[in-house]
């Protein structure tokens, strides 16, 4: 078990990084100005490579998520005084 989380969490961390890498390539920085435009399933080259890159990093981020281990239960909690629920404090010559 304690493998297969092992496993889980470096997959999961690769990911996250070919997202960043996905996103430095997706920007034109590297592009000259002067470079003759291309196109690519019809779109100029520089914004179908961006969409090519946005679509990965939605996969990417897809298996991240399924990488990741949520709890199925919640873990308990005490039960809350007044102020930590958000509700303001009487004064001790309310009525209410």
């Amino acid at each position: 078990m304690k493998r297969d989380a092992s496993r889980r969490r470096r997959v999961r961390a690769g990911c996250l990084i070919a997202i960043v890498g996905l996103y430095l390539i997706s920007v034109p920085w590297y592009r000259d100005a002067r470079a003759p435009l291309q196109f690519w399933l019809g779109l100029p080259d520089w914004v179908a490579l961006a969409l090519l890159c946005y679509v990965g990093v939605a996969c990417l981020n897809a298996l991240a998520w399924l990488m990741t281990e949520i709890p199925e239960e919640p873990d308990p909690v005490d039960s809350p005084s007044g102020s930590e629920r958000g509700e303001i404090p009487r004064s001790s010559g309310d009525s209410r």
